[in-house]
């Protein structure tokens, strides 16, 4: 299935440990950079941390109200995602017709190129060369001088 924004992805989830001294309070750096403090989930000698409360992040950095206690990897933090994402954009002009999907609806549309319009002589030509027309379609007829669409069930004339 087709969609727009980041690959889906699948990574182990990253901890990281560090030791408390007592007096610091900013420990890193970790090794990815989490979306947000409810991000990770950390712990100090086995006690669960409260998010925004407890501690913060920034960047690769995690920051405690108060300072942990002295131990030797006291500190563990659990990722539980990917960390910080960032949106993929297209550049301008490199999404092609292939890329989209086939019934996607463009509005506001401004050509660059040449628009072609179908052009036959009659209805029977026209039904010859169309087997399955689609809703949006048009043509113009030279018997008749007329532009014609298609609703999705009949053609009508539309001038």
């Amino acid at each position: 299935m087709a969609y727009i924004g980041n690959q889906v992805s699948s990574v182990l989830f990253t901890v990281n440990t560090f030791s408390g001294d007592g007096s610091a309070t900013s420990f890193g750096p970790m090794d990815r950079a989490p979306a947000g403090p409810a991000s990770v989930a950390v712990f100090v000698a086995g006690s669960y941390k409260t998010p925004s409360v407890d501690y913060t992040v920034s960047g690769t950095s995690i920051n405690f109200t108060s300072p942990p206690a002295l131990g030797t990897n006291n500190i563990v933090v659990h990722h539980l995602g990917n960390g910080v994402m960032t949106t993929l954009v297209p550049s301008d002009g490199s999404v092609t017709s292939t890329k989209l999907s086939s019934n996607v609806v463009i509005t506001n549309l401004t050509a660059n190129t040449t628009f072609r319009l179908p052009v036959f002589a009659d209805n029977t030509a026209r039904d010859t060369a169309i087997t399955s027309p689609q809703s949006g379609m048009m043509v113009f007829i030279t018997t008749g001088t007329q532009f014609q669409g298609h609703t999705g069930s009949s053609w009508i004339v539309i001038n």
